[in-house]
């Protein structure tokens, strides 16, 4: 997200190089920098010399002392100690940054209703994998994983569809898939219905082919 808002805020102005700047390229590079921005941010929340940092105030033995005399009835050493949440990663600003980048496509204007409609339809399912991820990260505070296999939220399932169909979707929104959709008279509707179906493919194939190699390795160690 970092590395590709820093390089297309560069590029946003190419297709009409030398030109006038429009406020379709304002609304272009807006949308690098937010990635840019967000991308930069998403990487120190994760950073645990950031949060080392962070915490360094409170961490002051002179802090610990003075809180371990107000409270001596209390086990200063499990106070002080790393929270659960700490274990995983809880950043929430990649899904932040998906999200408002689907409400902004949900309204972006374009030339014709059948642009704008496919714009619609896969800024909605971006913005559904926003929520779903949100799910999935209030489940995870509320109850931390404590085993290394994966403990598969249903969120999850929702939100990889949203993103698999929102971005198959958002390739055959270029202007050339719609100039085509024109030409024979389709409307935005059977994008989304093929673009459903293959996804709801796509899912159960990866799933089948990701058993397969848990039997192969299986029969292996056997």
């Amino acid at each position: 997200m970092f590395l590709y808002g820093c390089t297309n805020v560069f590029l946003e102005h190419l297709a009409a190089w030398g030109g006038t700047w429009t406020a379709m390229d304002l609304e272009h590079v807006s949308i690098s920098i937010m990635f840019f921005g967000g991308g930069l941010c998403g990487m120190l929340v994760e950073s645990t010399k950031i949060r080392d940092l962070l915490n360094a105030p409170l961490l002051q033995s002179s802090n610990a002392q003075a809180v371990a005399a107000f409270r001596p009835d209390q086990d200063s050493k499990s106070e002080w100690s790393s929270p659960k949440t700490y274990r995983f990663s809880m950043n929430p600003v990649p899904a932040l940054m998906i999200l408002l980048l689907g409400l902004m496509m949900s309204s972006h204007h374009q030339s014709s209703m059948v642009s704008s409609m496919v714009h619609k339809q896969w800024g909605t399912l971006l913005v559904g994998f926003a929520l779903a991820r949100a799910v999935t990260y209030i489940l995870s505070y509320l109850s931390p994983p404590t085993s290394l296999l994966p403990s598969r939220p249903p969120s999850e399932l929702v939100s990889s569809f949203c993103l698999i169909s929102g971005g198959i979707i958002f390739m055959a929104s270029n202007r050339n898939t719609v100039n085509a959709m024109e030409y024979y008279d389709l409307d935005a509707m059977f994008v989304f219905t093929v673009t459903m179906g293959v996804t709801a493919f796509l899912m159960a194939w990866e799933t089948v082919v990701i058993a397969l190699k848990g039997w192969a390795v299986r029969r292996e160690s056997s």
